[in-house]
């Protein structure tokens, strides 16, 4: 970036830190493709990118009065994107373990299954099940069962009790298992053999 540029940058950044919403403006239209990008290399993800840019700038514009216009906004603004993708990726892995943790929940694994298994084709079948569920029931599952939060912290979330919150999850539970195995999950696993991509 030429001194031109940075003397320009120096000046939105300023008035940004007083609430200005022109120099706002000015800052996404230079940056919003950069970050753009720049979130889109890790995430390879066009929608996780997008939502990467605009939880950036709702940050900078949240915290526009800490704005120094004496340091580097450029390090300051990628820092902010590159904490949001952090914590993405990091949600994406605890995501599948949280899965797959329900998943050995719902299956009883045997030597011929463990052979046979298409592993993600049951995940997604478990995931298209999950969304027939009532929506309390789901609301509750996702929230034990794929963001890790206890009975107790649900309950106070949602302002229910904690044997209401788990007779709910019981219940979710015992949907789950009974459509897979009324599904008889032998043929569920042909299925996934047959037709998965080769």
């Amino acid at each position: 970036m030429d001194n031109d540029s940075s003397y320009i940058i120096r000046d939105w950044v300023t008035s940004l830190r007083e609430g200005n919403r022109n120099a706002f403006n000015h800052i996404f239209k230079e940056y919003n493709q950069r970050l753009y990008y720049f979130s889109l290399g890790y995430l390879k993800s066009d929608k996780d990118a997008e939502e990467i840019v605009q939880e950036t700038f709702l940050k900078l514009w949240e915290r526009r009065s800490f704005l120094n216009p004496e340091l580097s906004f450029h390090a300051y603004l990628f820092k902010i994107a590159f904490n949001f993708i952090q914590k993405r990726l990091f949600k994406k892995v605890k995501d599948e373990e949280l899965k797959n943790d329900l998943a050995e929940e719902l299956i009883n694994f045997d030597d011929h299954t463990s052979n046979l298994l298409n592993y993600h084709f049951l995940l997604e079948h478990i995931n298209l099940l999950i969304v027939k569920l009532p929506p309390r029931q789901k609301q509750i599952l996702e929230l034990r069962k794929l963001e890790g939060f206890t009975s107790t912290e649900i309950s106070e979330m949602l302002n229910l009790s904690v044997k209401t919150v788990e007779a709910h999850l019981t219940a979710a539970l015992k949907f789950l298992k009974e459509r897979l195995q009324s599904e008889k999950f032998d043929d569920l696993l042909l299925f996934a053999l047959v037709f998965r991509k080769k």
